[in-house]
Formats: structure tokens, sequence, C-alpha cells
């Protein structure tokens, strides 16, 4: 894409984030509806596997999921990435290894700052754990912005006028051949980020939240909400993820269950967000796989072996009028005080529901 296509797109991004900014983070909303006790509904939602496919097309998956709000795993997502073959922590610490990096913990709060080499080598060497199994103050590495103008460039792909020393930045510059646009995502037609003139090239434009997640065994990303309430993928290139994905009717319920409240309003249960049924979806992502965290749904990632994965969200045009009149319904996104995993009452809901897992053949229990 030329300067002036570059350049329509930003002033489409700055347009955007001036009517949302304008239109929903500076108006007050109303008291949400009542849900009533939390736990009992957590109890009682539909509890199933996010499906998986493979080889779909732009429109099935455009169909079928995005629109829908539905998660899906694409277990080829990475297909033709040569970042399958190239990435790996002993790759990682070559590259990268003397950089210093600024961790996270599990509510995205800034940690201490460590040797990229040091902490590779030290979460590479842990075990595996199950789901459920939270480490205690095991933090992850992050994307890291140098500055709030530098990462505006890099957004609207002038990233090569950029002087930093920042990992994120550094490695989005230097990573870009190894991964590209997920097969099944559509090209063009993007609100967010702002693309209306020409393709969405990720690798060549830095998208919302976009960034390399490094964690050990036991870190958890805990219970919340995106914070634009926009589409992720979250694609995994070694080691395993696990969590929940909960539907937009049971947001108030697991926020509340995992903040420890008995009730997530103290009245009887009122309408569903846009109507959905309670579910509770559990994933358990491998490597090569991408999965769809779909628009404004609360979700927990739980690291279950060493891992390397990469993720950006998005919404296309189509989405936008759905995703902007519950945005603006919602609010921003959250995080929960505490992860939701380590409630018993909920441990005991995913341990002892059967799942549902849907198949060519309809759907059956396991």
């Amino acid at each position: 894409m030329g300067f002036f296509g570059k350049t329509w797109n930003a002033l489409g991004d700055v347009g955007l984030w001036a009517f949302e900014e304008a239109s929903i983070y500076r108006r007050k909303r109303g008291a949400q509806p009542a849900h009533g006790d939390a736990l009992a509904r957590l109890a009682a939602a539909e509890y199933r596997n996010v499906v998986r496919v493979v080889d779909i097309s732009v429109a099935e998956f455009r169909e079928r999921y995005l629109m829908r709000n539905e998660p899906v795993i694409i277990s080829d997502g990475l297909r033709d990435w040569p970042a399958r073959e190239i990435w790996s922590f002993d790759y990682f610490c070559r590259e990268f290894g003397d950089m210093s990096v600024q961790l996270q913990d599990a509510g995205f709060r800034p940690g201490a700052r460590a040797e990229l080499r040091a902490y590779l080598r030290e979460i590479a060497a842990l075990p595996a754990v199950e789901l459920g199994q939270i480490g205690a103050e095991l933090d992850y590495l992050r994307y890291t912005y140098d500055s709030f103008f530098k990462h505006l460039l890099f957004t609207w792909g002038f990233g090569h006028l950029v002087n930093t020393r920042s990992f994120s930045f550094l490695a989005f510059q230097r990573l870009r051949e190894h991964w590209r646009r997920p097969y099944f995502l559509p090209a063009g037609g993007y609100r967010i980020p702002w693309v209306q003139a020409g393709e969405l090239h990720p690798n060549q434009r830095m998208c919302q939240d976009w960034g390399l997640y490094f964690s050990a065994p036991g870190a958890c990303t805990r219970l919340h909400v995106d914070g634009m309430r926009s589409n992720a993928v979250l694609c995994q290139v070694a080691g395993r993820k696990a969590g929940w994905i909960f539907s937009a009717s049971l947001e108030d319920a697991a926020r509340s269950a995992a903040d420890g409240q008995a009730t997530s309003a103290p009245s009887a249960a009122g309408p569903e967000p846009r109507g959905q049924a309670d579910r509770i979806w559990r994933f358990d992502l491998a490597p090569g796989e991408i999965m769809l965290i779909p628009k404004g749904l609360t979700h927990e990632v739980h690291t279950l072996s060493p891992s390397i994965s990469l993720t950006y969200n998005f919404v296309t045009n189509p989405e936008y009028r759905d995703y902007f009149q519950f945005k603006a319904e919602r609010g921003p996104g959250w995080i929960a005080g505490a992860p939701i995993a380590a409630v018993p009452e909920f441990a005991r809901i995913y341990r002892g529901s059967p799942l549902r897992v849907e198949t060519s053949g309809g759907l059956h229990l396991v």
C-alpha cells in the first residue's frame, strides 16, 4: 500500500477513535440488568467444547462463526506460516536474547524487567500442568510499547521510520516474513483497524493489541473482556493453552463469581444481553491452531506447557453495528480481581459437567 493509502487509513483510525471516545467512553450508562445468583447461572449453562474446523473458506468462517459471535478453532490456521518451523525458545534466545524486556502479571500490570534469554530459558524448562493448576507469581512476556506515538506509526504502517529498542516493535519488524493474515480472514473491509483502502496485512501494520506472548506452565490471564471488546485471533505456535469463553449473557455472572460475589446483581434475573443462551465453551489450543475469541466475550486463558503465541484484534465492517451497540451498552473491557479457575464451585462445574461436542452428525456428550 502506498503513502496515500496508509494516510487515508490513518485518518480513518483517528476518526473512529474520536467517534467512539465521544459516544461511548464519555457517556454515562445506566445500570445493567440483574442476572440472579452467579454460580447458579454458571452451573445451569450449556457447557461445550469450542468446535474445531479445517480448510474453512472466508465466507463460511464469516457466516458461521464471526457474524454469530461463536468461538471456533481452526486446526490448520498456521498453514503456510514459516513461523511454525522457525519460532522456538532457542530461536528467540539467539535473535533477541540480550534485550531487556518488561514482564506482566495476570492482570496486565507491568512487572519486573528481565533479560529475555534468562526469562525464556527459565520458563522453557518448566514441566507441563493441567488446567486449573495456577503457578504463584508467574509473570509472562506480552507486547510492550516504547511510546504511544511510536505505536501509532507502527499501526499506520510507518514503523520503518521509528528508532526503538522495544522488543515488541523490533520483533514486529524482523519477524514479518514469518507470518501473515490467516487464510480464513477477509482481505479487506475492516473497521478496526481501519482498512478501507487496500487489504489488511497485519504483519506489515501493527493491529490493535498485536503482540507476541511467552508464558510458563501455570501462568494465567485471568477472566477478562478485551479492552475494546473487539475480536481476537489467538495463534498458537508452540506449547498448549486452555480455558473458557462465556456467552455475552453470562458476563456479569462470570465476573461476579471470579470476584467472589454471591450474586451478579441484588435483584431477580433480567433479560439476557442480545438474546443469547447461557453457554460456556471450554477450549484446548494446540500448536499450529488459531482460535477466534469473538468480540465482547468474557474469557480466561491458562498456559499448560511453555508457550509462544501471537494475537491481534479486529472488527469487520459487517459486524460494526452490533459491536458498537453492544459496546455502547456495556462499556469498555475489564479484568477480574482473581481467576475464575480458583473458585471451588466453578472448578466443580467444569470438572463435573459433560462436554457437548459438535460433529458433522450433530451434537453428542463426552
